[in-house]
């Protein structure tokens, strides 16, 4: 089920005791003067929000901007996160399977912990963030310069590397990967 809301609702009814908000979709506020998010195109009100355990399972997160967000154990389940600024948000232990993070900016983000089985980051920028391990994820044109990964990286568990820049600063054009 797809429902709409601002970011200044949810942050209402999530300081309210509600964790449920699987399905939803973030509305861009436009007001008398003009749009209030988008001087960088995303929607704006979310930065350094604190949403530990959030269900957000199915959402469009499309555009959002969560920089600074806490959203350790989150459920992102199939969630699309595609062009979010994710810059230094906290994403440890959280269940991202199946999320689109297609062009998304997570540097610096820390995702420790967390599901990242069939994410697909299609040009998504994790320069220095901290990862432990995709699996079956498509990570073509993906930017992983300076990263910390926990566990067995990039080129084991069935992921798609084509153009990906690994954490030396090396690009991988092919899928036989040597990093």
């Amino acid at each position: 089920m797809v429902w709409k809301i601002t970011t200044d609702e949810l942050l209402a009814r999530y300081n309210a005791g509600e964790r449920n908000f699987a399905g939803v979709e973030i509305l861009r506020i436009v007001g008398e003067m003009g749009e209030r998010d988008g001087v960088s195109g995303l929607i704006t009100g979310l930065e350094g929000a604190d949403l530990r355990g959030i269900n957000l399972r199915g959402a469009n997160l499309g555009t959002v901007d969560l920089s600074g967000a806490d959203l350790t154990e989150a459920d992102l389940f199939g969630a699309y996160l595609g062009e979010a600024g994710l810059v230094k948000t906290i994403l440890r232990d959280a269940n991202l399977f199946s999320a689109n993070l297609s062009s998304a900016t997570l540097n610096g983000a820390d995702l420790t912990g967390s599901d990242l089985t069939h994410v697909k980051a299609i040009g998504a920028s994790f320069i220095r963030a901290k990862i432990g391990y995709f699996e079956h994820a498509d990570l073509t044109n993906a930017n992983f310069q300076y990263c910390d990964f926990y566990g067995l990286g990039l080129c084991r568990r069935f992921n798609v590397i084509w153009h990906t820049t690994m954490p030396d600063g090396t690009i991988q054009e092919g899928p036989y990967c040597k990093w």
